[in-house]
């Protein structure tokens, strides 16, 4: 028999959840927030440093200024490169914590584990399907994205292999893809509606992480009985 989800308790756990933790959200995007500015602020002055010295100045003109170029697109590149690994970093470090705070367990707050590199590539791999399954059709894709929602969840839990998470997602969503779908429109509403401010901006990305942990947690226990062993998993 099907484990009955209830909105309310979802929502109420979530947000007792956040206030618990609330300083370590705060910090978390805090951090955030200081490090992708100085990163790019430094890029900023490396690209001026760089072309004061390959361009402007008269002693390396003659000897460096063919390579300038080089040298702007290898850092342009390499600045594209950091900024990706931020914009898929912590995204994974708030839907960690939102775990660990579920699971009452200790948030890691910026530790970058070697699951992430799987939950990187779980990703790739979901938004590849559900794309291509959306251009066919819109429910299509929307019901694989519901089916497979607890992918990235998984792996950050058990670690294991992306094929394996797949498979569990599948089974866990059984007869709840609907339910899911609601979820999803009531997440969004939420970030919609806490948009204009950045203190409930913090709110709304915690609390939209928190509620998919507490929805895998609850679909885990009724997928896998003996919730000891995922809670507990290092």
């Amino acid at each position: 028999m099907k484990k009955r989800l209830s909105v309310r308790e979802l929502l109420h756990n979530s947000w007792k959840s956040f206030i618990e933790y609330f300083p370590v959200w705060l910090l978390l995007f805090g951090v955030q927030i200081i490090v992708v500015f100085g990163f790019f602020v430094c890029c900023a002055a490396i690209l001026a440093i760089m072309h004061y010295v390959f361009i402007d100045l008269c002693v390396f003109h003659c000897m460096l200024s063919g390579y300038s170029k080089f040298f702007t697109v290898a850092t342009i590149s390499v600045i594209s490169i950091f900024s990706m690994f931020f914009c898929i970093a912590f995204p994974i470090m708030y839907k960690q914590n939102a775990l660990d705070a579920v699971f009452g367990r200790q948030m890691n707050g910026f530790d970058v584990n070697n699951r992430f590199f799987s939950y990187a590539v779980a990703m790739f791999v979901y938004w590849i399907l559900v794309g291509f399954a959306s251009c066919f059709f819109f429910i299509p894709g929307l019901l694989l994205a519901q089916r497979w929602r607890f992918v990235g969840l998984h792996l950050l839990d058990h670690g294991g292999s992306v094929r394996k998470a797949f498979r569990s997602s599948w089974q866990m969503t059984k007869g709840y893809t609907w339910f899911l779908v609601g979820m999803s429109m009531i997440q969004w509403i939420l970030f919609i509606f806490c948009g204009p401010t950045l203190v409930l901006i913090v709110m709304a990305v915690a609390m939209n992480r928190l509620i998919d942990a507490n929805m895998y947690k609850l679909l885990h226990m009724e997928y896998d009985k003996d919730l000891t062993i995922c809670s507990c998993e290092a």
